[in-house]
Parts: C-alpha cells; structure tokens; sequence
C-alpha cells in the first residue's frame, strides 16, 4: 500500500519524462512520460521508425530498442547517417571500413541497446528486458517497440493479441519506469487530415497510451498530430497537426527553421 503524499515528495519532474529536445514536440505539450505507454501510429512507410530512432538517438538516455521490423545492418546504416547528417547512399559506400561505422555508432549511440527478433513473442521481450537489467544493472528509462504487429501472436487473433501485447507492455512500463515507444500502424482506408485520425488504428487499442501520435509524410515535411494526449491538447481528427523537416534518404527530422 502506498501513501501518494509520500509519492509526491519524491517525484523529480526532470525524471518523469525523457529529453526529447524538439520544440515543435514541447509546443504541442507531446511528452514520452516514463512509466506510461506512448505511441506513434501512420501507413506503411510513414516514417514511423525515422521518429523512433530520432527519439532514441538525441534523448541520451539508456534505451533497449526492439527493431522487428528492420535487419541490424539496416539499423546501424540508419543510425549513422542519422548521426553524421549523411546520406544512406553514401554511408552504405562506407560501411565497408567497419571499423569507422563502430566508431560512429559508439560515438553517440552506445546507450541504445538493440533486440533484433524478427518475430519475438512477449517472452522474448521479458527475457531482454531482464537480460538489460542483469547487464546493465539497471533499467532502461525507454524502450522502443518496433513496430507492435511483428509479434508473435499464440492465440492466432490479431486484434485480441494486440490487445494482450499492449496490456503487458503497460505492465512492464508500471515496473520499469521506462517510457515505452510503441510503432503501429493505421488503415489505409481513412484519409488523413492531414494526419490519420484516432479511429484509424488497427486493433482498436487506443485505450492503453496515454499518448498517441498520428504521422504523415508531405513533401520535405513530416506532420505529427496527437490524437490522443492525456497530459494535453488532442485533435481525434487529426486535423491540428504540427510539422518537422524530415529528410528519410539521410534520416533528417528535425524542428523547421
């Protein structure tokens, strides 16, 4: 049994939420709160993942990062082109010389560490997760999931799995205090507006985030649009969306300037 006046005392607000140092996100009062569920759901090919990896990378703080949906040699080309601001083109021409793309991916990713299951189940996930705590001694204070459709499902229903998936990750959230991140899609039957709405999110399973945010790609341009937001302003339509530069051919996403 716990006393909230005694939970209160020792709340540190700057260890509430993770970092994310992007203007347009405080601006819109979009915050990754440790020990809840956030989300960011769009189509295939979105750039769901590029927000994600941006997210982990410029946060600095420990992250285990579940990349179903993408190979590891996928993963660290993203991350240093990300990280030099260098054109995956050019950085796939580099990756030869290993020793240079260790050395950059140490030089400012090394407090990421990385699940790569293709198809892992929530098994899979407690064990790297209690794996992270045996290795590094503590909890990490974010974790990616990437995205929620690649895990395996015992009962053969999607919808009700996802649902199962999303119900242990707020568990595992509640125990950690990690910020979990999860990546989902939404139908491409709905339009965005510009973003895709609230009621486009597969499975249904919009109760367990505190935060959901819709995406969509416009030229040069990502628009993000919270469209669920229990700490602030949500538009369900998807109509009051805010912007970023985003660049995917160099995993460019930052503020406009």
């Amino acid at each position: 049994m716990r006393r909230l006046e005694r939970v209160v005392r020792q709340l540190d607000r700057n260890a509430s939420v993770v970092p994310v140092p992007f203007a347009s996100w405080a601006d819109a009062h979009v915050s990754l709160r440790r020990g809840e569920v956030s989300m960011i759901a769009g189509p295939p090919g979105a750039g769901k993942s590029t927000v994600a990896l941006a997210v982990a990378l410029q946060s600095g703080v420990p992250t285990l990062y579940a990349s179903c949906d993408s190979h590891e040699s996928t993963m660290a080309l993203r991350l240093i082109s990300m990280i030099n601001d260098i054109p995956q083109s050019e950085v796939e021409d580099k990756m030869h010389d290993t020793t240079w793309a260790s050395q950059v991916i140490a030089s400012k990713g090394k407090h990421i560490a990385w699940m790569m299951d293709s198809n892992p189940s929530l098994r899979d996930l407690e064990d790297q997760i209690n794996l992270y705590r045996v290795l590094k001694g503590s909890d990490p204070q974010l974790v990616v999931i990437d995205n929620a459709v690649d895990f395996t499902h015992e009962s053969g229903d999607e919808f009700s799995s996802l649902r199962s998936l999303m119900r242990e990750i707020k568990w595992w959230s509640r125990d950690t205090g990690a910020a979990f991140l999860v990546l989902h899609h939404t139908s491409e039957h709905y339009e965005g507006n510009p973003c895709p709405p609230r009621a486009s999110l597969h499975g249904k399973i919009a109760q367990v985030p505190s935060l959901i945010m819709t995406i969509a790609a416009h030229s040069h341009y990502l628009m993000l649009c919270a469209v669920k937001n229990r700490y602030g302003p949500a538009d369900p339509s998807g109509g009051k969306a805010f912007y970023m530069e985003y660049d995917p051919s160099r995993m460019l996403l930052r503020d406009p300037r």
